[in-house]
């Protein structure tokens, strides 16, 4: 089943793509038949498709656990599949909304759709006809398995035998000797193969003021249901449906690792109420239904109180004054105090029974760190509750030195540390001090406190000092320091040349190539060299174009290069003793001596309120294109990479969008050539 809702996942701008059409076909096996379901993924060879028709060949591969040698191939129909003529619809599209939109898809004179108020008109903003038909026409037969019948798109095979193994393929019925472009699609199937429909998974309901929020997981068993059903009952015994149109996924994120579906009800207040989930297939099979849950909604409070003082009269004493509004009292019957030792809690309740008319309360034995939260405790049992406060007496008692300091160094002089954790509530972290001379001062490692309990630090390998010395120190969140941890002895390894450098990014320009790298981690670098060959051959020499001045720099313009060609750099450094790294990884870069300027990319966007959704279109100027990066950023922050798309589109429209929103978007070329522009953004409102 997966196959088909991947179809109708994948429906996006870019069904005009250049890959060969295809027929996606899945099964379900059953003890005394199998079912078949088709569709073609992309709209032009899916109306090429239904004019002509399918045919539908079954090949038996092997009987009772034996090869059936020659392969026995049988043609299951005698005519091509068509759609069936439109009066042959009409009664089943009066009982079913998905059979009517799938019969007007194939045989309505126009296809144009307004967004209406359900979740099937709200699958995707698509503007031309034929992409309309085609999308809603999946759609549509997603949810009835008879009206896929009626398309030409689905067929039951009952004469399939216990112990035989089949494949099936569906090909499109090109007339004459013509080779169709459309590709077979093929499914392997056995009565031996069937299995019972599961449960649905995960079924979770949320009770609040006159509502309920319903929750259940989808991905798990994407691949066996396409739509749900949700039941509401007052008794658990007898059931009635809610949802009047199938629930389903109609998006599914590429780097999600869970979906879930949702549905919300809303219900009277202090009655209890069951409720159930049922999967349908793409076949038309309803599931088991889920396990019950059951719930009720209750009212909430209205009031919450806040504390907007704190007093510390001692160091172990503490004065908590909140407000409540006066019109809450009558609704509450007592506060509780409660407190934590972190901001998330749990919250233990240290005070009970405070008066309704109290607006403070005093607090003895304070910890070096406390979270205070008030409580409302409502008469029907509901309660609300302050924001968590934060309170700290005076402290002056630094934490523990820490203990189990160890260490070791690798070749390239990567010194790996690691210690025990301090156990104080009020710990804020480490600070690491090193010296080469243990009767020396020892010099700060960390530039601010580390959290961590493990750090790596990077020496000099090669110097004459032969040992290092560490030495560690706690500090609390008031600054309190511990002393010093014991002292640790490192040896040092002999004659180690500089870590190599990362090359790690470049950008060609009018003015030349620029060339970016990640410094040597060794800490006694002198210099970088920048080496160059021109071609690809393995005989070309490297010649040195560039020693930096400085052991931290990490850019470089090639201002030389001149003809086009391949231009393959290298980096290398060199310590103060005149070691060299190994050399990094070289990169290899194509110079054209063009560059895409600004001005040459036009990228804008437009929004489509009615269809909820942004179009956004480019162009780019004399320029053969292999790919597209846009970007997405929401609220002038967190730009990130959103789609990578085929050098050949010139739009997208994007429907992960929420109201009221600022959005920033931004276009990066990539050309045959492997190069890459700057990112050219542009900002509106949703």
């Amino acid at each position: 089943m997966k196959g088909l809702i991947l179809i109708l996942f994948s429906i996006t701008s870019s069904l005009w793509a250049q890959d060969p059409a295809s027929v996606k076909v899945i099964a379900r096996s059953l003890p005394n038949k199998v079912l078949l379901r088709w569709a073609v993924d992309q709209p032009l060879a899916w109306k090429t498709a239904n004019e002509v028709g399918f045919w539908i060949e079954r090949a038996t591969i092997s009987r009772n656990r034996e090869a059936v040698v020659p392969i026995e191939r049988k043609q299951m129909v005698a005519q091509p599949l068509k759609p069936k003529p439109l009066e042959d619809w009409e009664a089943l599209a009066n009982q079913d909304q998905s059979v009517a939109i799938l019969a007007q898809a194939l045989y309505g004179d126009s296809f144009e759709v307004s967004t209406p108020g359900n979740q099937m008109g709200q699958v995707f903003a698509i503007n031309d006809e034929l992409e309309q038909r085609f999308t809603f026409a999946l759609v549509a037969a997603e949810q009835n398995y008879e009206a896929s019948k009626l398309a030409g798109w689905a067929i039951e095979d009952e004469t399939v035998m216990a112990g035989e193994k089949y494949v099936y393929s569906v090909s499109v019925a090109t007339p004459g000797q013509s080779i169709s472009n459309i590709k077979n699609g093929t499914v392997y199937a056995s009565p031996d193969l069937f299995e019972a429909l599961p449960k649905p998974i995960g079924l979770t309901g949320i009770f609040s003021d006159k509502k309920v929020g319903l929750s259940w997981n989808f991905n798990l068993l994407q691949h066996v249901y396409t739509n749900y059903q949700v039941e509401r009952s007052r008794d658990n015994v007898s059931f009635e449906k809610l949802n009047g149109v199938p629930l389903f996924s109609a998006q599914q994120p590429k780097d999600a690792t869970e979906i879930s579906l949702f549905y919300k009800d809303s219900i009277p207040n202090n009655t209890n109420f069951y409720y159930r989930v049922k999967g349908k297939t793409a076949f038309g099979e309803t599931g088991p239904n889920s396990e019950v849950i059951q719930g009720m909604a209750e009212a909430d409070l209205g009031f919450v109180p806040r504390i907007y003082q704190k007093q510390l009269p001692t160091d172990n004493k503490v004065i908590l004054h909140w407000e409540f509004k006066e019109e809450g009292n009558k609704l509450i019957d007592k506060f509780e105090l409660r407190k934590a030792n972190t901001n998330e809690g749990p919250f233990s309740t240290v005070i009970d029974n405070i008066p309704i008319a109290a607006r403070k309360i005093t607090y003895e034995g304070l910890d070096r760190v406390n979270y205070f939260v008030i409580a409302a405790i409502g008469k029907n049992g509901v309660e609300s509750e302050s924001y968590a406060s934060l309170v700290q007496p005076v402290d002056s008692i630094p934490p523990s030195p820490p203990s189990g300091l160890e260490g070791v160094v690798d070749t390239i002089g990567i010194v790996k540390l690691s210690w025990a954790n301090n156990l104080e509530e009020d710990l804020g972290g480490y600070r690491i001090y090193r010296s080469y001379n243990p009767n020396n001062e020892f010099s700060e490692v960390t530039r601010a406190t580390l959290i961590k309990t493990s750090y790596a630090d990077t020496i000099a390998a090669a110097n004459l000092n032969r040992k290092i010395y560490y030495k560690i120190l706690a500090e609390d969140q008031r600054y309190n320091r511990s002393q010093f941890s014991n002292l640790l002895t490192i040896e040092k390894p002999d004659n180690i040349p500089p870590s190599s450098p990362l090359l790690n990014n470049y950008e060609v320009t009018t003015d030349g190539i620029k060339l970016f790298w990640i410094p040597s981690s060794s800490v006694d670098v002198a210099s970088h060299k920048v080496y160059r060959k021109k071609g690809s051959a393995q005989e070309a020499l490297w010649e040195k174009l560039h020693e930096s001045s400085s052991p931290i720099d990490s850019t470089f313009i090639d201002s030389t290069v001149e003809e086009p060609s391949v231009y393959s750099y290298t980096v290398v450094a060199t310590d103060s003793i005149g070691l060299e790294s190994l050399p990094s990884k070289p990169i290899n870069i194509m110079w054209n001596a063009r560059s895409i300027k600004e001005e040459d990319i036009k990228f804008s966007g437009t929004v489509n309120r009615e269809l909820r959704f942004i179009n956004l279109t480019w162009n780019v100027k004399d320029f053969n294109v292999l790919e597209y990066r846009l970007y997405k950023g929401k609220n002038n922050r967190n730009l990130r990479l959103y789609k990578t798309l085929n050098g050949t589109t010139g739009g997208y429209n994007d429907v992960d969008l929420e109201i009221n929103s600022n959005y920033t978007y931004g276009l990066q070329i990539i050309l045959p050539t492997g190069r890459t522009t700057l990112i050219k953004k542009f900002n509106i409102k949703y």
